[in-house]
């Protein structure tokens, strides 16, 4: 009984370990909970013993597998159990940043292993420095007391049989036990409350689930539920101003679109911070067309990048890049304009395959992609993770000199990326807060480097359309609709200063780019699901985030969770989410929201997103 014996040893040390995790996950992000009740915190640390239970049998089936030899056996489960814990704290330092834990972001650790690990070791040293220290210490000790606790199996010809049983255990609990087969991260948000399902879930199921999913096997995602005769009306109303005519006379201008890494807006003087941290950026937003703000449609810069581009959602909480979803046609941005006469590039301040986003943005039509390995030339060095925006744009402004125009060109920079800045550079008090504090003069110093380079971009070319928007958030946010804020702005000459009270987002970018260098997008690109700020009227913005799905109309945010079936709504009019009672139209908002989460994401994975138009020109 061996066998059995080990399996089950290792088993409960795995789940008391994940159980103690995740005790630390809630003191480390306490001030999130604080409103919650003890009784109601212990209920949701163990409602999520489905998961804890599936990392665990993982763990017990690894850490047996060579249980035929004492020594080896004691060592494996050493280790494997020793790197559940670095694990479960690796995605307590990952959900600062990303608000979310560890997914398919783990398959490109090794990519950016050498950011993650300075960015973790400089912001959080004393946290980082333990967990490395103790998990030789933690290895050793297990090896030690295992000696007497864990025996070797003999290989004789029941070995085979009793391996076959732990495998079937293993399914049993990886699959969730009696109930709720397959088990789903998205499915913690059953417990009924975001804050809480992020409690219940374990960050590193999360990553194991995600590995099976993320490179190349991602699979449609449980969608809201919506009754087929509910599309057709809920998208002649998402789309009752098509037949808006388009008036205005396009012009063939350049087009600099800053994908602005990790800006949230809830960082900026404009959208509610209590202190200026970009001049540059907001001296020039009254002079230029811009929402209330904008909805990012993710957390990752390729994310950002298709939204913003292709026009598109995608797939629920992850990206395309590195998946069979990059192999799909798209139509994008660029792709228009590369027809159209113009030459095109990307300028990336990280490493040009930084979670793939070089040849994701070949993919999404950028004749020429360039990392910081490109940028010989620097003045300020580098960060953690690439090199400083300066740097970047200096080399961006060089490269310029040899396209032709018109010309379009991204340009994703890495001084925001983390909080360091170049030696020699005086940091600001912008808030008591060390890390914040940190983070907030790295977005200063950003702001500087973009000023001076939309000036040295205005005098050599000023017939240019500048496009400023966020990839994504950055930094922990209050809040899932904070989670998602970003600022959004088109600046240039021609344009006609305009805030209109609505929120965009990423997905209305190219409508709008479109609308003002060539003219009527709508016939450029029927299969765009954004709409323009030029003309359109009806706009919705969305997100989704563990497992809740967020719509955003007329100033109500309405979240709905499927898995708990509940509906909350938010007044967002001053920038911020305010729970109110939800109003009659929320019902109906809930509706065109899961229509539009159906339809885009079924096409979205049949790879048929060049079919929207029949969804979005059905009414006419």
């Amino acid at each position: 009984m061996n066998a059995l014996k080990n399996y089950f040893f290792i088993f409960a040390i795995a789940y008391g370990f994940i159980l103690a995790t995740k005790f630390l996950f809630l003191g480390f992000y306490y001030g999130q909970y604080r409103l919650f009740d003890t009784g109601t915190l212990l209920y949701a640390l163990l409602w999520g013993y489905r998961f804890d239970f599936a990392l665990a049998a993982v763990a017990a089936l690894l850490a047996t597998l060579p249980d035929f030899n004492a020594r080896a056996l004691r060592f494996t489960a050493a280790v494997v159990l020793a790197g559940i814990v670095l694990l479960q704290l690796a995605d307590i330092l990952y959900y600062e940043d990303a608000s979310r834990h560890i997914g398919y972001e783990l398959t490109d650790i090794f990519n950016d292993f050498g950011g993650l690990f300075m960015t973790a070791l400089s912001q959080n040293t004393l946290f980082t420095v333990t967990a490395l220290l103790g998990f030789p210490l933690l290895v050793t000790a297990l090896q030690r007391q295992f000696r007497r606790l864990l025996h070797p199996v003999a290989f004789n010809r029941y070995y085979f049989p009793k391996k076959l049983l732990l495998i079937g255990l293993s399914v049993f609990f990886i699959r969730g036990m009696f109930v709720s087969i397959p088990l789903n991260p998205w499915q913690s948000s059953q417990i009924g409350d975001n804050r809480l399902a992020m409690l219940a879930l374990n960050g590193g199921y999360n990553a194991v689930f995600s590995l099976f999913t993320a490179n190349g096997n991602i699979s449609l995602p449980a969608l809201p539920p919506v009754k087929p005769g509910d599309i057709g009306p809920a998208f002649s109303t998402l789309y009752d101003d098509n037949g808006i005519p388009y008036t205005r006379h396009p012009h063939r201008r350049n087009v600099v679109l800053f994908f602005l890494e990790s800006w949230s807006a809830g960082a900026l003087k404009p959208y509610g911070s209590p202190v200026q941290t970009t001049p540059f950026f907001d001296s020039i937003l009254p002079r230029s067309l811009h929402p209330k703000a904008a909805i990012a449609n993710g957390h990752r810069t390729t994310e950002g990048m298709f939204a913003a581009l292709v026009s598109y959602p995608n797939p629920l909480g992850k990206t395309i890049a590195k998946t069979r979803l990059q192999d799909f046609r798209y139509r994008s941005l660029i792709d228009i304009l590369n027809a159209h006469g113009y030459s095109s590039a990307f300028f990336q301040g990280t490493a040009k395959e930084t979670s793939g986003t070089g040849a994701l943005a070949q993919k999404l039509g950028f004749k020429e992609s360039y990392g910081k390995e490109d940028v010989t030339g620097r003045r300020f060095g580098t960060n953690h993770w690439g090199i400083y925006d300066q740097d970047l744009y200096d080399f961006a402004l060089k490269k310029l000199e040899t396209m032709p125009v018109p010309f379009v060109i991204g340009i994703n920079g890495a001084t925001t990326h983390d909080d360091k800045l170049p030696d020699g550079i005086k940091r600001r008090h912008f808030s008591d807060n060390e890390k914040e504090n940190n983070r907030l003069n790295a977005l200063h110093f950003s702001d500087a480097a973009l000023g001076a380079f939309v000036r040295a971009v205005e005098a050599r070319y000023p017939d240019t359309l500048f496009v400023f928007f966020a990839d994504h958030c950055g930094g922990a946010q209050q809040g899932n609709f904070r989670n998602y804020m970003i600022p959004l702005a088109f600046y240039g000459p021609h344009v006609r200063p305009a805030a209109p009270d609505i929120y965009a987002s990423q997905r209305d970018i190219a409508p709008t780019v479109l609308d003002f260098v060539l003219g009527d997008y709508k016939k450029l690109a029927p299969d765009f699901t954004g709409k323009s700020l030029l003309r359109d009227r009806r706009f919705f913005a969305d997100y989704f985030r563990n497992g809740v799905f967020g719509w955003i109309e007329k100033n109500l945010l309405t979240e709905y969770t499927p898995a708990a079936g509940k509906t909350a709504c938010f007044d967002v009019s001053g920038l911020t989410q305010q729970p109110v009672p939800c109003p009659p139209e929320a019902q109906k908002y809930r509706i065109r929201m899961s229509a539009f989460a159906s339809v885009t994401q079924k096409l979205l994975f049949e790879g048929k997103t060049g079919e929207f138009h029949r969804y979005r020109y059905r009414s006419r």
